[in-house]
């Protein structure tokens, strides 16, 4: 390695990691704050947050690298162009793809880490701390199976639902067993579907049976709609219904199989699938960009100004990744286009604003 690609390399890394330990500590201090009270309302240690905490920064490494990668590379380059080193570089004929070769090299690099923890790492320990979030503080005791059968035992309840739809909260075949105070069985409800609208499930198709002493049955009743008596809302759903940043990309596909096997879609598993492998590959077309940037000499008023283009860009990035994934979910475009679509506009943006640099 040349000694202009270790200087290079070890500004950005430098860079990287003071903007990766800011904004790791601000993200864990704002969602400790906002936890908390939920924790100690329960009567759960802050111990407890603090190990909730530590098994999401896997997952909130991946989420934030790619942006702390692109304001590295902003601050880095836009200090040296603003000491005049990006001109010095120039004068000895050192051209713009030498210096973009270390920062691409990285950006490879960064590619490959995040996949790694994201399909190896971030599952496993995404899965321990939605066990303490939805049974320590829900007090939710709830099992979900990968088949998506779902048990809760609540208050006298056990809940068995076959399928949940997290897209428009829609429940399919669900079956309540109500119990007394001596654990006998007293009334069984039996629905094809339901939604949760207004905070309450309102089920459809419904069968309603009562229990006497013996277990005999007392009286059974059919309603068209009905509104269901549980404490469960969506969010305890989709966390009991093994999300997809739970699942690496093997876990996922038998897991899509599966449901769709068993007659159920799962377009939105798709969509997650083809975005997890899309995700690491921002850090290529950033590191592009940013050395694009900085090459126009648009980062020579400093630090705050990079911090600027950097945020911005990210937003950008965000909102319209962001909306190309709804329009997946929606099946208005197909899942592989609808995950890499944000990825070849600004990869193609960025070969632009290259070409151009000076």
């Amino acid at each position: 390695m040349s000694i202009l690609y270790r200087y290079v390399t070890r500004e950005v890394l430098n860079c990287f990691f003071i903007v990766l330990v800011a904004v790791l500590s601000i993200y864990v201090a704002v969602d400790f704050i906002e936890k908390i009270d939920n924790f100690m309302e329960q009567g759960v240690p802050a111990s407890r947050c603090v190990i909730f905490l530590m098994y999401k920064l896997p997952y909130i490494f991946v989420q934030i690298s790619p942006v702390g990668f692109l304001l590295s590379i902003l601050v880095a380059l836009g200090l040296m162009s603003k000491n005049n080193e990006v001109i010095a570089l120039k004068s000895c004929g050192i051209g713009k793809s030498r210096l973009l070769h270390p920062i691409l090299v990285m950006g490879f690099i960064f590619c490959g880490l995040l996949f790694v923890v994201g399909e190896f790492v971030v599952p496993k320990f995404m899965d321990n701390a939605n066990r303490i979030w939805l049974q320590e503080v829900r007090k939710k005791n709830i099992y979900a199976t990968r088949t998506r059968d779902i048990w809760m035992r609540a208050p006298r309840q056990i809940i068995h639902i076959v399928k949940y739809s997290p897209e428009d909260k829609r429940i399919s075949g669900i079956t309540i067993h109500i119990f007394d105070e001596a654990f006998r069985l007293i009334e069984r409800v039996d629905a094809k579907s339901g939604v949760f609208e207004n905070g309450e499930w309102r089920l459809n198709n419904v069968l309603q049976q009562t229990f006497g002493n013996d277990a005999e049955v007392l009286d059974v009743t059919a309603h068209e709609q009905m509104v269901a008596g549980i404490d469960l809302n969506p969010e305890d759903l989709s966390r009991a219904a093994k999300p997809s940043d739970e699942m690496g990309l093997a876990e996922l596909s038998r897991y899509i199989q599966k449901v769709e096997k068993e007659g159920y879609g799962a377009t939105r598993y798709r969509v997650d699938y083809h975005g997890k492998i899309a995700a690491p590959f921002v850090c290529i077309f950033l590191s592009v960009l940013g050395t694009a940037i900085a090459l126009r000499g648009k980062l020579r008023e400093g630090l705050p100004v990079s911090i600027t283009y950097g945020l911005g860009i990210a937003f950008l990035y965000w909102i319209f990744n962001s909306f190309c994934l709804s329009l997946g979910y929606a099946e208005m475009l197909p899942p592989v286009v609808a995950a890499w679509i944000a990825n070849l506009v600004f990869a193609c943006a960025s070969g632009f604003l290259l070409l151009n640099a000076k």
